[in-house]
């Protein structure tokens, strides 16, 4: 490798002779054994070389030294593309390398442009899982060449989807150290990209999917701050060919544009469409159901529009089947409301349906969630009347072990909510002596209570 440099230096070597030059000190040194089994010191040696090796390269073809560059990182990204983890990492390094080179030196071109298009998202994907996998001083690098991505995102973050999908699959794993760098690639991605990146957050990745529910939401909180992206949104929920695959029309789907808008009297008058509003929570798509509810809780908190939407809390309660802490949030808080809005009378038709949707929330892993349902389920019972008792009775007889349980929740809201439930219940069942137990909060004295079979 000394010997190319210098032979370079001299200009005693062809482009053309480079090339396959180059592919040979590559293959020779990429596919070394693992670094453990190796002299470091030598080992380190050798990649110093060709470090300068590859700037030597540069410096000495000055009159061409824009081919010379796209001629080395057309043969350097053959091996980040290879299956050997090794050979991978050993070649990203040179790149990430050869850009700090590039963009410290006489270059007015982006680094990007010499990088085969191909290869691109690639080297994006890599340096990612590098900064938060590597060393201390691998990462250094990783985390300069991720600036040079990032402050020429146009040129590098062509492939939305892919970079999208790579951005969502790392947020679902188990890591946390990578996030903070995977939500700043997200919110560069979403202020440069929009448009295809609210379209690919809704078609590409799962609909189904907590992962893609806390994207979007970082997507929505940059909208509020951006007329840009809010515009963008807008017409987004506007696409026909977004309607079609939901199978709903632009003026429905184009309806949900109210709820991140600044919520007037007139938006609010006319996003209370409840027939519209239930066949959107028809939709099997978390981002789409997470802007529904955003507008029901907003028609929830008025008495004037909650008496509208009360016919669909039972709807409401059902996307709860998707276990997603900011679905049952917003479910929780829009039933709430409406009980607490349209009174005990208004919500009689739907009590039975309503409690025993809650149940399965006592022991959710929000205490929030936990919290709400569980003050809901108190309100729910004092709302039923005679003849939807005998219903309910099974539903209460089924909570009492979970509130019991609950009693004792780490969160002390959760633990006194539980022991006012507990009181209730013992009143609507009549029995006596676990209302007095509930009262005095013995847990013990209130298992006791409980009949053998729950």
């Amino acid at each position: 490798m000394l010997a190319i440099a210098a032979l370079s230096e001299v200009k005693a070597i062809t482009q053309e002779e480079i090339i396959p030059l180059l592919n040979a000190c590559f293959k020779a040194v990429f596919y070394l054994p693992p670094e453990e089994d190796l002299d470091i010191h030598l080992y380190s040696h050798t990649l110093r070389a060709m470090d300068s090796m590859l700037q030597m390269l540069l410096v000495s073809h000055c009159t061409s030294s824009n081919e010379e560059l796209r001629n080395i990182l057309e043969v350097l990204t053959r091996f980040t593309s290879t299956q050997n983890k090794t050979v991978q990492a050993r070649a990203l390094n040179r790149v990430w390398k050869l850009s700090y080179f590039v963009t410290r030196g006489f270059w007015q071109e982006s680094f990007a442009k010499f990088v085969p298009p191909s290869q691109r998202t690639n080297i994006i994907c890599m340096t990612l899982e590098a900064i938060g996998e590597c060393s201390a001083e691998d990462r250094e690098w990783a985390s300069l060449m991720l600036d040079v991505v990032l402050r020429d995102p146009v040129s590098w973050m062509m492939d939305v989807p892919e970079i999208l999908e790579f951005i969502w699959r790392n947020l679902g794993s188990n890591s946390t150290s990578l996030q903070p760098t995977l939500y700043t690639v997200l919110d560069v991605l979403t202020n440069q990209f929009p448009r295809d990146v609210l379209i690919s957050v809704l078609t590409d990745l799962p609909h189904s999917d907590s992962t893609t529910m806390d994207i979007w939401k970082r997507m929505l909180s940059l909208a509020e701050n951006s007329e840009v992206i809010l515009d963008v949104l807008c017409s987004v929920l506007q696409d026909q060919e977004l309607c079609g695959i939901f199978n709903v029309t632009p003026a429905e789907l184009g309806l949900l544009r109210l709820t991140v808008v600044h919520p007037t009297e007139e938006n609010l008058q006319e996003l209370c469409k409840p027939a519209v509003l239930q066949r959107l929570l028809k939709i099997e798509s978390l981002p789409i159901l997470w802007l529904v509810l955003r507008g029901l809780v907003l028609l929830s908190e008025r008495p004037e529009t909650a008496i509208g939407i009360r016919d669909l809390l039972p709807d409401v309660m059902e996307t709860l089947r998707f276990a997603n802490t900011s679905i049952a949030l917003k479910a929780s808080k829009i039933s709430r409301n409406v009980m607490t809005h349209v009174g005990k009378r208004e919500a009689r038709p739907i009590v039975v349906e309503l409690a025993e949707k809650l149940l399965p929330l006592f022991s959710h892993v929000s205490s929030e969630v936990r919290e709400g349902s569980i003050l809901l389920f108190k309100d729910v019972m004092e709302a039923a009347v005679w003849w939807q008792k005998r219903n309910m009775r099974k539903t209460v007889h089924r909570g009492l072990l979970p509130l019991l349980f609950q009693m004792s929740d780490e969160t002390p809201s959760v633990a006194e909510a539980s022991g006012e439930a507990l009181v209730r219940c013992a009143k609507f069942l009549n029995w006596k002596e676990l209302k007095r137990q509930a009262k005095r909060k013995g847990k013990m004295e209130i298992k006791e209570c409980l009949p053998s079979s729950l």
